[in-house]
């Protein structure tokens, strides 16, 4: 089999913000210290009967690093480094650094940062920012690059150009975690000559945007019991900063405020999100009613993607009954899209759940969740054809039970879990060819000795799932039972330990049986206090008696870690 190996920096990453506290007992002429990890690895793969999924010989190198300074300032890094293919264009590199120091946090390189959900919320960032929280008070501000400029060109069609985009965002607040109120401001807008020309087919879709999103946030603890929580925004996204401008004067007052901070245009449009909680949290039972709206084409350039055009309410109750032997919970909600009567139907959705869990004796538990999800479908500004109206029902059950025995230095568990799953079409028109219900089944064993590190684990599966029938079929139902089996040991003091793996699953289907094996061996030594040695063994044999699904694959790794 023909390869080709690329090594390449695959991408460099820092885990911030982190959190540290100067320790009093620290030498003075300790001016750093330095810990974290390093762990290689090398191995094959083959494959036939299908085209390969992974390198032949896949190899790489990771590990990482936490310099920590006097003060308490920390600062964590790690890095990959491995083969990924001929097919990648260039290695992807992304630094970055967020310093911590008491109450004070700087953000340096590719970051992402949230201030709520509504405005900033975790888009991936080049640049600089500054959290400060002294007391109560709550600061922050970020600025950077938020797009990278993409060009197209005739070598490669099938890139689609992005212009480059930067922007800001600054947070006010006061409070403490639980219990503040944030004011958030983000103003984000592409450079309109960071690409040359794209292609007019593209040009219509792909164009320069400007984006300002003002936003509350806060979380209030009232009277002990009872919390507040709101979410809000409104944002003015314009699609294209070349098109004709417009005037906000004799508009509304929000309207006149972001013409103040954004230049007015046909394509601007002005939307708003929002979402609010109530909840009440006694000893023994407690109530949340939450409350949802996005406007259709709402967008912040601080998110990467938002579910628009719809409305939710809920409630959720919570009940401790037993002395804490029986604990329920549940939630129901209604949700609608079409908030401005612009689509031709109107879509609203039911969903419910119950969970319930009893623990009578610490040796055994059962649990019980029940969900309920409806959708169904209004006319809007067209009446529907009832042949294609959708009105759907999804009821979902599972029963989890639970026995321990535990006894000095073994410990056994057997379980079984029961899962039900339908899915109704009220319309009688399509219901033969949507409807569908399936039921598993998984008898569970784990015995486990403590002192030697003996395991065994066993579970028998049964799958079955009833399928629309089609045309020309009598039977859609399709199976999936057999056993799984593994068990472990430990050698060398336990220094040494190993694990096997193997299941065998039947599968029927159209009249057609087959199978699926797969097997699995690993193992590892403990080489010295803070080096270890791995290795691993895997193989799968499909064999479901349809010729194109019908393959082995087999693959193989060796590893090496250590710790400083």
């Amino acid at each position: 089999m023909r390869s080709c190996i690329l090594l390449f920096v695959y991408g460099f990453w820092l885990i911030g913000p982190a959190w540290a506290q100067p320790n009093p007992t620290t030498s003075k002429a300790s001016l750093a210290r330095v810990s974290g990890g390093l762990n290689a690895y090398a191995g094959f793969y083959t494959a036939s009967g299908i085209a390969a999924r992974n390198q032949p010989s896949p190899f790489g190198i990771s590990g990482s690093v936490t310099v920590a300074l006097p003060g308490g300032i920390s600062l964590p890094f790690s890095a990959v480094l491995g083969n990924q293919g001929s097919s990648f264009r260039q290695p992807f590199n992304q630094f970055g650094v967020s310093p911590t120091y008491k109450w004070a946090t700087v953000h340096a390189g590719y970051r992402n940062v949230s201030f709520s959900p509504f405005t900033l919320a975790g888009h991936t960032f080049l640049g600089g920012g500054v959290e400060l929280n002294p007391g109560k008070l709550r600061l922050g501000a970020v600025y950077g690059r938020f797009n990278k400029a993409i060009s197209t060109n005739l070598a490669e069609p099938d890139i689609i150009p992005a212009y480059g985009r930067t922007g800001y965002a600054v947070k006010v607040g006061y409070g403490k975690p639980g219990n503040y109120v944030d004011l958030i401001m983000l103003r984000a807008s592409d450079d309109s000559a960071s690409i040359v020309s794209a292609p007019q087919s593209v040009s219509q879709t792909v164009t320069p945007a400007e984006n300002l999103v003002v936003g509350l946030t806060t979380r209030l603890l009232i009277m002990k019991h009872i919390t507040v929580e709101l979410d809000g925004a409104v944002s003015a996204y314009t699609r294209d900063v070349r098109s004709s401008l417009v005037s906000a004067e004799g508009s509304n007052p929000v309207a006149r405020f972001f013409g103040r901070l954004i230049t007015p245009r046909l394509a601007t449009q002005l939307t708003q999100a929002t979402q609010a909680a109530i909840g009440y949290r006694g000893q023994n039972a407690g109530i949340k009613l939450q409350y949802k709206r996005i406007d259709p084409n709402f967008q912040t350039m601080g998110a990467y993607y938002f579910q628009s055009d719809m409305e939710s309410y809920a409630i959720a109750p919570n009940l401790t009954l037993m002395d804490g032997k029986l604990r329920l919970s549940g939630s129901y909600g209604i949700q609608f899209d079409n908030l401005v009567n612009n689509k031709s139907a109107r879509t609203g959705r039911k969903i419910g759940s119950l969970t319930a869990s009893y623990n009578p004796a610490t040796a055994f538990g059962i649990d019980v969740q029940l969900s309920n999800y409806g959708i169904s479908q209004q006319a809007g500004f067209r009446p529907l054809i009832d042949t294609i109206r959708l009105a759907q029902n999804n009821l979902s059950a599972t029963i989890n039970t639970r026995y321990t025995l535990q006894k000095e230095d073994v410990l056994q568990v057997f379980t079984l879990t029961t899962t039900y799953q339908k899915l109704s079409d009220l319309n009688a028109s399509t219901a033969s060819q949507t409807e569908n219900n399936n039921i598993n089944l998984n008898l569970g064993y784990f015995y486990q000795q403590t002192t030697t590190g003996w395991g065994f684990n066993g579970m028998l599966s049964y799958t079955q799932t009833q399928l629309p029938i089609a045309v020309g079929d009598t039977n859609r139902t399709v199976r999936f039972f057999g056993p799984t089996l593994g068990v472990t040991q430990s050698f060398l003091d336990k220094k040494l330990t190993t694990s096997f793996n193997a299941s065998y699953l039947v599968n029927q289907q159209s009249g057609i049986t087959g199978k699926v094996i797969t097997v699995s061996a690993n193992g590892g030594y403990q080489v010295a206090k803070r080096q270890t040695v791995s290795v691993s063994l895997n193989y799968l044999n499909s064999n479901t008696g349809i010729q194109e699904q019908t393959f082995n694959e087999l693959r193989g790794n060796l590893g090496y870690g250590i710790s400083f």
